[in-house]
């Protein structure tokens, strides 16, 4: 039996309504159909996944389906944004200018490569938390230039066409529920939440997830991992409701979450920006190189959060 993208939708949405005719509604289909394709897959997996109840449409995960569920938390974002990925490449040849992963300075860089290109129209923004994306789409000249992540240990690789330069050295603050007894301090060790549910951003092509694990074994523990989340909004969400998370250095801060940094450089990452050495943009490379340095420098000092360690 070969689980797809469908088979962990449908557990996806009966697990999180616990009822097959809410899960019906989320996927725009029918009830019965929703009662046949679980029954199916049941079959084919030879386990039950769901307890059904006596008179009701009502359902409740079996030790095999809290696995299921447990595993496509992380899995089916990273196969969806797969797919997306791949809709991106199918697309229109024309080339996207600008782009690259979650970032301070990625806002502004189509305003910084503007500045050295007067002519033409303005550069495009192309949004993606694909690493290897990123640098595919600048070795094939559809991105003039880009931002990108790596962590130690597990650093960028680029072809050969492509130039990478460091833009930043960025720390990380720990995001806690404002009544955490952690949060009295100004920096907290990475050992110090070795008892802590974390929330993390789903897993993608930087291996963070692999850098985040090694860090904490690195500490002594293993972390527990409760909440996997595609958008910084809920997992200030989870914050709130007890996990803990991770944020850039560049923090706004947030209602009921306090963000401190953790110490000794703990699960630190670079900004890269990466560029094709034959492309136009290589011939002002370095001073965007370095606007873009300040951009990350102003970011950090405007945080409400980070700026408290800088002073």
């Amino acid at each position: 039996m070969e689980l797809d993208v469908h088979h962990l939708r449908l557990v996806r949405a009966i697990g999180e309504t616990g009822s097959l005719s809410e899960a019906a509604v989320r996927l725009g289909t029918s009830q019965p159909a929703v009662s046949g394709n679980l029954k199916r897959l049941e079959n084919a997996l030879g386990q039950r996944l769901f307890d059904r109840g006596s008179h009701t449409t009502s359902v409740t995960p079996t030790p095999t389906g809290e696995l299921l569920l447990d595993r496509i938390s992380a899995v089916l974002p990273m196969m969806e944004g797969l797919v997306r990925d791949i809709g991106v490449r199918s697309g229109p040849a024309e080339p996207v200018r600008v782009g690259g992963v979650c970032s301070p300075v990625l806002c502004h860089l189509p305003a910084i490569v503007d500045s050295h290109r007067p002519r033409g129209p303005g550069a495009s923004l192309f949004d993606s938390e694909c690493r290897d994306l990123v640098v595919e789409m600048v070795a094939q000249r559809r991105l003039e230039v880009g931002v990108v992540k790596d962590y130690p240990g597990f650093e960028a690789a680029v072809p050969a066409s492509v130039e990478l330069a460091v833009v930043a050295h960025d720390r990380t603050l720990v995001l806690l529920p404002e009544d955490h007894p952690l949060a009295r301090h100004k920096v907290i060790g990475l050992e110090q939440l070795a008892d802590e549910q974390w929330v993390l951003p789903p897993p993608d092509s930087s291996r963070f997830h692999e850098y985040f694990h090694r860090s904490c074994r690195r500490k002594g523990f293993t972390p527990r991992v409760r909440y996997v989340s595609e958008s910084y909004g809920t997992t200030v969400a989870a914050v709130r409701n007890g996990a803990v998370g991770l944020s850039q250095a560049a923090c706004e801060g947030h209602q009921q979450v306090a963000a401190r940094l953790l110490a000794d450089d703990a699960l630190s990452r670079r900004f890269l920006l990466v560029w094709h050495r034959e492309s136009e943009f290589a011939g002002f490379a370095r001073d965007v190189l370095t606007e873009t340095a300040l951009a990350y420098r102003l970011e950090c000092e405007s945080s409400p959060v980070y700026s408290r360690y800088l002073a």
